[in-house]
């Protein structure tokens, strides 16, 4: 992984995430992809992010390849049975998507219909045995199909603030190996010592890392973060940086900058999360230079 690790951090590799609209028009959604064509290496279309309602990815990942842009689809297993799951998967292989990003969902009670429930049917394991199946010509129940998927299969990890849990993510990446999956991105932390623990588990497996860059938008948001349970917490020097910055508006826009240069280092490719960005992903990018 060391020539990928020097090539990025010359020129780290972007991935940006949109997410589709709240509503039946795409002209939002192919405004912000279009504005971001050519500066990042994909665009990454989101699935319910954080359990707040949206048009299902499907739709957007089609208009994207109208356009000429590759999309990388996220599908979580929260709102779905297994049923369902294999029936948007073949969806997405018809329609000529074949990166997706396979992720089991935050709870809904995050979200903007906090009484959802989940469909309980899907934990990951279930979920890669079915993108690997599909990609070998057979559905989860073994029967044939009509024509085989062929997905790069990537999938989503959440961290912690439990260094156990975090070993154990980074164990699995010899499981995830066996699925053929191409691809693990990490939850978003600016703890570097978190992310450092995967690498050589990335390198064993052959399986590119993808580090995930959250803007933070305030100070306010650092401490709402640092209280919450399970979360990765973010080290006190951003804290300290937010605090201290004279412009308060553009802040986490500078730290999350300063930040891609570290983060880079130790990333096949950087995920530019929606979370805190939404329309002023084309400012970072023109902060960065890119």
């Amino acid at each position: 992984m060391e020539a990928t690790t020097n090539q990025a951090h010359q020129s780290p590799r972007l991935i940006a995430e949109i997410d589709p609209p709240k509503g039946t028009s795409l002209d939002g959604f192919l405004d912000s992809a279009l504005k971001l064509r050519g500066r990042v290496e994909r665009i990454r279309v989101t699935d319910n992010e954080h359990a707040i309602l949206r048009m299902s990815p499907l739709a957007p990942s089609l208009a994207l390849k109208e356009k000429g842009i590759e999309p990388s689809m996220v599908i979580n297993g929260r709102d779905r049975n297994r049923l369902s799951f294999q029936g948007d998967l073949l969806c997405a292989a018809a329609m000529g998507v074949r990166d997706v990003v396979i992720k089991q969902g935050h709870d809904p009670k995050e979200g903007d219909q906090p009484m959802a429930r989940t469909s309980g049917d899907l934990d990951l394991h279930t979920m890669l045995t079915c993108a690997s199946s599909m990609n070998k010509g057979k559905d989860l129940a073994g029967e044939e199909l009509d024509g085989k998927t062929d997905f790069e299969i990537g999938v989503y990890i959440e961290l912690s603030d439990d260094v156990n849990f975090n070993r154990e993510r980074a164990e699995y990446f010899f499981k995830l190996q066996e699925f053929g999956v191409t691809s693990v991105t990490l939850g978003p932390s600016y703890d570097l010592n978190i992310l450092e623990q995967f690498l050589p588990f990335a390198e064993q497996t052959g399986i590119k890392l993808y580090n995930s860059l959250m803007f933070l938008k305030s100070v306010t948001m650092i401490r709402y973060l640092n209280n919450l349970p399970g979360v990765p917490s973010i080290p006190q020097e951003f804290l300290k940086k937010m605090m201290k910055a004279p412009d308060k508006k553009n802040a986490g826009m500078q730290v999350a900058a300063d930040y891609l240069q570290e983060l880079a280092p130790l990333s096949d490719s950087v995920v530019l999360l929606s979370l805190g960005l939404h329309d002023r992903m084309t400012e970072f990018l023109d902060l960065i230079e890119r």
